[in-house]
């Protein structure tokens, strides 16, 4: 279990609470220096498990910070998930992410 010394309310600002880990992660995901737990708890799951520098314990993490200030992460997973299908989706997501960020333009067939 991740130390969540430093995710406790009302010790200090919202931002200061956070691991440093998590909150350089949070903020070259939104791209400012500063953030509040709304514009976190704002942010899609799926969204967040995919940035870079953010895994599964800076999730449960985040997670215990937003609940202290009285948010809850939007969407996360409701069932167990294989494996092997979330980590080939996750490999999918980031060529995809690639593509685009190279001026492809990807369709998807569902």
């Amino acid at each position: 279990m991740p130390d969540l010394s430093d995710c406790k309310p009302g010790s200090g600002s919202a931002l200061a609470a956070l691991p440093t880990r998590q909150k350089n992660a949070l903020r070259l995901l939104l791209d400012k220096p500063s953030f509040s737990p709304e514009e976190v708890a704002a942010i899609d799951f799926r969204v967040l498990e995919r940035a870079p520098g953010i895994g599964k314990n800076s999730l449960s993490i985040i997670a215990v910070w937003l609940k202290g200030h009285g948010y809850e992460l939007k969407g996360p997973p409701t069932q167990a998930v294989n494996p092997r299908e979330a980590q080939r989706l996750r490999k999918l997501e980031r060529a995809i992410d690639y593509l685009h960020g190279n001026g492809y333009e990807v369709h998807r067939s569902r």
